[in-house]
């Protein structure tokens, strides 16, 4: 899981138009009348522009979906589990896989192989603690020019135990990665935090064995990569005395393979967080940063 940059909200979803969007019309007539029509977050233009965002892959494994699937449109809040009100709201949505924002059986990797669990977030939403949870009375003061709405969901963001990726500042902080693929709650953690992960591997499904294998397979091509960048440097080393020519040439070759190692850490390449961290752990112990 990575941090992204949350991009520029729908027309259908925006709020403050005159007249209203779909987005806010049906908000405010499901506040009002108690209603639950959830529909206008399903449009089209909203579902590409999500996948534009996460560019094709679940914000939570960072797979990539949408060879073989059209992806779902989760609702960080769940719709469903009470925050009715946030189903047409922009920074709730996000783009996911059926592992992770279903509930489905799966078979573990790590310290639990072999063992089949019910995973997956559905309508999840855990809290450090229930007296700070949203509830209708919450959803009265949606659209209320005062602070109160604003202070009751700040209040209830600071319980949340599931990593939130596009909002939380350094998402990639929270995990870390074994060579099989396994993913374990990251070092240097607060107490709070360390739950916080716990926890989102576990409602996210992302110890799931086809998912961990995937992942062994990424960390086996970023450590070749990152063997072929030793090459380079030993052979530009080795020939570093010779003529301009050849250490010109042997340079090239060796920006050639750190871009490529680089290249694992776009944004758009599947399981970027994990090959973030790879490279990081290789970069400290060669001692350079």
């Amino acid at each position: 899981m990575i941090k992204v940059n949350r991009s520029e909200c729908p027309e259908i979803l925006k709020t403050g138009l005159s007249p209203e969007s779909k987005g806010q019309a049906e908000t405010r007539q499901n506040i009002e009348s108690g209603s639950r029509s959830y529909k206008v977050y399903a449009d089209k233009t909203v579902r590409k522009a999500l996948k534009a965002m996460f560019h094709g892959k679940c914000a939570y494994c960072e797979s990539q979906i949408t060879a073989i699937y059209s992806g779902d449109i989760e609702h960080f809040r769940p719709k469903g589990g009470g925050y009715y009100w946030l189903a047409a709201d922009w920074e709730n949505l996000l783009f996911a896989c059926p592992f992770c924002n279903q509930t489905h059986t799966h078979e573990l990797a790590g310290k639990e192989a072999t063992k089949e669990v019910v995973q997956g977030k559905r309508g999840q939403f855990p809290l450090v603690t229930e007296a700070h949870r949203l509830n209708d009375d919450h959803a009265l003061l949606f659209f209320s020019t005062g602070n109160a709405y604003k202070t009751a969901f700040e209040a209830e963001e600071s319980m949340r135990l599931l990593v939130r990726p596009c909002t939380d500042a350094n998402t990639e902080r929270y995990f870390k990665y074994n060579d099989q693929g396994v993913i374990m709650v990251g070092d240097g953690l607060s107490a709070t935090d360390e739950k916080r992960a716990a926890t989102s591997i576990r409602v996210y499904a992302l110890q799931r064995l086809g998912l961990v294998l995937a992942r062994e397979a990424k960390v086996i091509q970023v450590k070749a990569q990152i063997r072929r960048v030793e090459e380079a440097v030993e052979q530009f080393n080795a020939h570093f005395d010779d003529s301009e020519e050849e250490r010109t040439w042997y340079e090239g070759l060796l920006r050639e393979e750190m871009e490529a190692l680089n290249r694992f850490r776009d944004a758009g390449q599947e399981y970027a967080g994990l090959a973030r961290y790879i490279i990081r752990q290789y970069f400290s112990a060669a001692g350079l940063g």
